[in-house]
């Protein structure tokens, strides 16, 4: 059941919770997808930001993308910032900037700077700067 909309100012995409996308979504703008919502092919847009428990089947590509938490994806490619929020999954994720929350769990990730902010389970780690804290 496909439950989206355009804002008024015709530049976001609006998914509304619990809804599930069976074919690959493209849009010039932002796409804004609301919680448990399910894509099953690629999201692609200049902007994306998936609120909790999104499942993400295909590909991300964008510009920018906030993940919210425990949302599963693919594969994440954005020429910006990426931001994941705690407990995520996912492939691989490809971007200049990518912060990483506590708990994720992802295969691997390439970027120019990657910080990583508490515990996350990463395969492989490939980029020019890399952080990691963990506060106690």
């Amino acid at each position: 059941m496909k439950k989206y909309r355009l804002s008024r100012d015709r530049k976001t995409l609006i998914v509304a919770k619990d809804s599930i996308v069976d074919k690959h979504l493209r849009f010039e703008g932002s796409i804004l997808a609301g919680i448990m919502a399910t894509f099953w092919g690629n999201v692609e847009a200049k902007e994306v930001r998936l609120a909790g428990r999104n499942f993400v089947g295909g590909d991300i590509i964008c510009e920018r993308a906030i993940v919210g938490p425990k949302t599963e994806f693919g594969r994440i490619v954005a020429s910006g910032n990426v931001v994941i929020f705690p407990k995520c999954k996912g492939r691989c994720v490809q971007a200049d900037s990518v912060i990483i929350k506590e708990g994720c769990v992802i295969g691997a990730v390439r970027a120019n700077r990657i910080i990583i902010d508490g515990l996350a389970k990463i395969g492989q780690l490939e980029g020019g700067k890399i952080i990691a804290s963990r506060e106690l």
